[in-house]
Order: C-alpha cells, then structure tokens, then sequence
C-alpha cells in the first residue's frame, strides 16, 4: 500500500486553501485528476498518476455473457449488444484494510476491435463494509455521497469535482458506441455476487488479508462469480442482464498495480445523450440515497452495513485543516526550507490582515508579482518588486 500521506496527492483542492495553498502548491505534491478521464491508453498509467486509491490487486479475464433477450428487449448498443471475451476484471481494496472491515472494488476493462478499451469501476460503498469477503455485497458504478464527511473527505470530493461535476459515478455511453446510429445504455450496472460464490467466501469474512489474492485464489477458470444487472435510468429497479465468467484464474500483478489503467469515463458524456436524466441527478438528495448500498440493496439480501465514518479514498490519512496538512508535508518532504515557508505564511497572513484592516489595494506592480507567483510556483517569486525586477527578468 502507499505511503500513508499518499492520498495527500489526490487532495489538489487544498490548493486552493486560503494561505497555506499557495505553499501546498509550491510544494507540488497533488496531481491533475483529469488525467483518469482523458488519457486514452490500457497502459502505462498517466504521467505522473499513481494508483492510490485501489492501489494493489488482482487481475484475471473475464466473459460477459449476456441475457440476448432482455438486452435486446431494452435495444442496448455496442459492448452490450453481444457477448464479451476479451475482457479483464481487477480486484482490489479501495485502501489499506480498517480493523473490522474493508472497501471492496471491482474495475472492468472491456477490449474492442479497431478501438480503444471502455472501462468501468464498481464499489459497494466509500466508506467500505463490515467484513474482509470481497463477495460480501454487490458493487455499483453509482456511488452514494454521505452528510458527515470530514475536513479530509470535504477536500477530496472538491478534488474530484475539480475533474468532473459527478464524482460518484463514471459514465458508460462509451461502452453503446456503434457507427452510424445513437448510443442506448443503461443508468447503473451492478455485479452482485452469485450466492454459491458469496456462501463460499462468508468463510473469509472475519480474516483480514495482506493481498486480496489470498481469497481469489480460490476461483477457477470458468466459474460464474457476479450477476450482472443494470437500471435503464435513475430510480428504475434494476434488471438481471448476464453473468460474468473467469476466463482465467486470478493473478496479483506488480503490471496490474503500476502499468494498467482503467479510464474514468466522464458521466457528462452519458448526459449529452439523456438529457432527461439531468434533473434527477442534479437534485439536492439524489447522490445521498444513490449507491449499492442504498437504492440498489433491493436485490441483495446481505445486511447492508458500513464500517467508520471515513471515506476508503481517504485511507488513514485524514488531516482535519490545512495547517496539519502543511505539518504532515514538513516530514514527507523535508529536504525542502520549511523554515523559509514558515516566514511566508506569516508574512503572508499579517500582509492579508493589514491589507484587509486598512483597505489597501495593491499596486499594478505588485498584482503583476501576484499573478507570477500564481503561474511560476516559485517560491523566490515573492521578492519580485513588479514587472521590472532583477527576479522576475530571472524567470521569464
């Protein structure tokens, strides 16, 4: 597993914190989260991206058989309009295990002719379940938002939204593409375990694990493990479509965890072709009772219970202000001249009162040393006396 500051890069909203942003980016720890929408290859993994959430698992091939019938009486395009087989699954935890329980999380990679891969990602619920069995509960690609969420949980979603205005879902328009003719795709799609394969693995569920492998390998090639369902949009109940089928056992994969990637396909595509569903998915509430663990428990008979109060993206780093953040860092990195960025911030903070208290404006010259500081990142940056100076000339 990471390092446990290692979510610490996927919070690029503390950036934006008022003071101790501006040192958070001078630091440059957080990455671009728009990265895992557009980047276009199975591997490797974005520049500079890490996997932090979900970061060691397993990997195996899968076949998605479908239901013909039903797809074809809900005229779904594309991937679901045929059965799959040249397609991977990777199985992981979402973080580092908690003391009674863990995150489970599924990524399905479905290869294409003459095309890119589609990819989805399912959980059951940010904040993990009680139990260690994977096959616990049934996952989704819809995700629930909870009330409660702390300083860290709050930073991390303004992140993720800083990529898309849908952080608890991925969208699967994609996965319909077919020429000539308009995608038809489902809402939601779900994997519920089979209840001979949940029986099996109930064995697991008081046994935490050092890898995920040591309950996978206990599944064979042609063994039937999730049924698939899918809602035809939002607050449908959802509809049996298929099975998914190991191909292959499982593998832990130091090229699954560092190399392959699966795309976070963007929800905003999904809406370009059912406007209709807008106005459900930008009410107040819906994300509140959205999720595999909420609207979705109708058909899945395990008890629906999470583990803490603190998202599994999180993991065990939950900073509770901008400040510990900038603590925490002093002993990530450092080798940087942390004495020099305490002299900042409180220059910084008696600068922004003064100015607050007096009214003061700042001069063109100074705004323009601003905006370069802005831009550069560097921290030298605020000795600039205007557009003229020494410095400045330096870093053009």
């Amino acid at each position: 597993m990471p390092s446990a500051l290692g979510p610490l890069r996927l919070m690029s909203a503390a950036e934006d914190l008022p003071l101790i942003g501006r040192v958070i980016r001078w630091a440059n720890v957080t990455e671009d989260l728009r990265s895992t929408f557009s980047w276009r290859k199975d591997q490797p993994l974005p520049p500079g991206h890490q996997k932090l959430i979900h970061p060691v698992g397993s990997v195996a091939k899968i076949h998605l058989e479908w239901d013909h019938a039903m797809m074809s009486s809900l005229g779904f395009t594309g991937v679901f309009a045929k059965d799959q087989e040249q397609a991977l699954i990777r199985i992981g935890p979402a973080g580092a295990l908690k003391k009674t329980g863990m995150a489970p999380g599924v990524s399905v990679k479905v290869f294409r002719d003459f095309k890119e891969s589609v990819n989805t990602l399912m959980l059951y619920s940010l904040r993990g379940q009680d139990g260690f069995s994977h096959f616990e509960h049934t996952l989704c690609n819809k995700l629930s938002d909870f009330r409660d969420k702390s300083f860290a949980e709050n930073l991390l979603l303004k992140s993720f939204k800083k990529a898309s205005a849908y952080p608890f879902t991925t969208g699967l328009s994609q996965w319909a593409e077919q020429d000539h003719t308009s995608p038809k795709f489902p809402f939601v799609i779900c994997f519920r375990p089979m209840d001979h394969v949940r029986a099996y693995f109930e064995r697991f569920k008081d046994e935490p694990f050092e890898h995920i492998q040591e309950q996978l390998q206990h599944l064979s090639a042609g063994k039937k493990i999730y049924e698939i369902y899918v809602g035809t949009g939002p607050r449908t109940q959802l509809k049996p479509v298929g099975h998914v089928s190991l191909v292959s056992e499982f593998h832990k994969t130091k090229f699954g965890d560092q190399k392959l990637f699966f795309r976070h396909d963007w929800f905003e595509e999904d809406l370009e072709w059912m406007p209709a569903w807008k106005d459900w998915v930008d009410a107040e509430e819906f994300w509140y009772e959205e999720g595999a663990n909420n609207f979705y428990s109708s058909i899945d008979p395990s008890e629906q219970k999470e583990v803490g109060n603190q998202n599994a993206w999180v993991g065990g780093y939950n900073p509770s202000s901008g400040s510990e953040i900038v603590e925490n860092l002093k002993t990530y990195l450092p080798f940087l001249p942390w004495s020099w960025v305490s002299w900042m911030q409180r220059t910084e903070a008696a600068g922004s009162s003064a100015s607050t208290g007096a009214g003061l404006h700042e001069t063109s010259g100074q705004a323009s040393a601003q905006r370069h500081v802005e831009a550069s990142g560097c921290p030298f940056a605020y000795l600039h006396q205007g557009d003229s100076s020494f410095i400045h000339a330096l870093l053009k």
